[in-house]
């Protein structure tokens, strides 16, 4: 069970069940430390969800019933350029930005190639603390290798998403792309971080699927940054 989890979604992205303070309220029971609130950009088409909203999460108290509570975003890389789905309007309100490209949304299909080039150039903006489920960006083709390489030269979290291993979500190249992206954060002297990409309350910080196969992949403790909260806050520039 992770201690900490910034991959939560919430009813206000559209397509989650539940609300934020019932995520709160389980992560107390499940004695977690921490949950970051992150749900989609308003760029993910569908959905319904504000800047607005954004906007004021930084309204909310930094602890809620013992839990801290960070504020977030899962933005939509949605051109070439790399640029994301908001600004720094928005971002100035937040204290972490994840991306990936989703569908459906404004991204259009560039080909392995180009698509590679918008995720380094949305790496090297500096907006973007974490990259989301990097070995699994279907149905846009992606070089990992240089996205990974990237995201370490830029200090930029790459994230092993625990929703990926689910029998609904896992692929024929899940395992070989996870192993990749750990090996390349070794490489780099780099830590990774986990994230349950939760959609309801019952999958907030659960690991259970990783844990057998976590030496396969060559994960050890050391190598998961949600194991050190003053680092993580250090990377995020976030006071703990």
């Amino acid at each position: 069970m992770l201690k900490i989890d910034l991959h939560i979604h919430t009813i206000a992205s559209g397509h989650a069940q539940n609300t934020i303070l019932e995520f709160i309220n389980q992560a107390k029971k499940l004695k977690m430390k921490v949950i970051g609130i992150s749900d989609h950009g308003p760029g993910m088409t569908g959905d319904a969800i504000s800047y607005g909203y954004f906007k004021t999460l930084d309204r909310m108290p930094e602890i809620i019933n013992g839990i801290r509570v960070l504020r977030g975003i899962e933005a939509n890389i949605i051109n070439a350029n790399g640029d994301l789905d908001v600004g720094d309007d928005i971002i100035k309100h937040l204290d972490y930005v994840m991306a990936n490209v989703h569908t459906p949304s404004a991204y259009e299909d560039g080909g392995k190639e180009k698509n590679t080039e918008a995720f380094i150039k949305a790496i090297k903006s500096g907006k973007i603390n974490i990259i989301t489920h990097p070995t699994s960006t279907r149905p846009f083709e992606t070089d990992l290798r240089q996205i990974c390489v990237a995201a370490c030269d830029n200090n930029v979290l790459l994230e092993l998403n625990l929703s990926r291993l689910t029998k609904r979500m896992i692929k024929s190249d899940t395992i070989a792309n996870i192993k990749t992206m750990i090996a390349i954060a070794k490489k780099y002297g780099k830590k990774i971080i986990l994230g349950s990409d939760a959609h309801n309350i019952w999958e907030l910080g659960d690991d259970s699927l990783l844990i057998p196969i976590k030496k396969e992949l060559g994960l050890t403790d050391d190598l998961i940054i949600n194991n050190y909260p003053q680092e993580l806050f250090q990377l995020l520039k976030i006071e703990k």
